[in-house]
């Protein structure tokens, strides 16, 4: 295959492609990725501002929507002002680094509403569209810890677990209708997310040791593989969760 062929395969142009979390360092790298390939990225966030900064800065080819992913009203608002979508990229969420026994069920509660059932919810509410034009693709952002413990992430690995085993059945649901479900499960990054190893040298070193390739990864490392697993390119993958974390959880 040639250079040109495989840029063709991703090759976005035309595509209408919704980013929740879109102003967090992932979400920015996912529609940096996805514009540049040539799609109309689809911004949606909570953060009023981070989500205006971003779309000042991709400019015409990108819009933006301050919706609530923890409030079923304004789901149904993002899915009727985004219009046809035809990639779903599933990536807001929270992260929860606290020990179980000191948790409350608020804060469960909270976690698994943004992380599991938004996910679920969105789903629901764009598949159909996709199946009944018999093309789209949704992608959940799911994490390493669905596959291996961590202290004090238990609530946060539990939603994600659950996203991974969403994405299998959805994707056992859609497929038959052209529809891709899949998953990824990023490792350690350095992102807004991840700012509890930002200045603690030991905390950050100890991370590293557990990395077989000796280092955190990259928001846009990811939005490389979310690119790819989107694209014709993997139209032969469905309902895997692609785990991207320098083989964290081999060890």
């Amino acid at each position: 295959m040639t250079a040109s062929a495989i840029a063709a395969k991703l090759d976005m142009t035309g595509r209408r492609v919704l980013i929740t979390g879109a102003a967090g360092g992932l979400g920015t790298a996912f529609a940096h990725a996805f514009q540049d390939a040539g799609a109309l990225v689809l911004l949606a966030d909570k953060d009023h501002g981070g989500l205006a900064r971003l779309k000042a800065k991709l400019g015409e080819k990108a819009e933006a929507f301050v919706f609530d992913q923890a409030d079923p009203a304004s789901l149904d608002g993002l899915v009727h002002a985004a219009g046809r979508v035809d990639i779903l990229i599933n990536n807001a969420g929270l992260l929860l680094v606290k020990p179980i026994a000191e948790t409350t069920p608020a804060e469960i509660r909270d976690l698994i509403t943004v992380d599991l059932i938004g996910p679920m919810v969105l789903t629901g509410l764009i598949g159909p569209a996709m199946a009944a034009r018999g093309d789209g693709v949704i992608i959940n952002i799911s994490s390493q810890l669905a596959f291996c413990g961590a202290e004090g992430r238990s609530v946060y690995a539990a939603a994600k677990a659950g996203l991974a085993q969403f994405t299998r059945s959805a994707a056992v649901e859609f497929g038959r209708q052209g529809v891709r479900v899949l998953a990824v499960a990023p490792g350690r990054l350095l992102t807004s997310m991840t700012t509890y190893l930002h200045g603690d040298e030991a905390a950050y070193k100890a991370g590293i040791a557990r990395v077989p390739v000796g280092r955190y990864g990259t928001p846009e490392e990811i939005a490389d593989l979310v690119l790819f697993l989107a694209s014709p390119a993997a139209g032969y993958i469905v309902g895997e969760t692609v785990i991207a974390d320098g083989g964290y959880v081999l060890g």
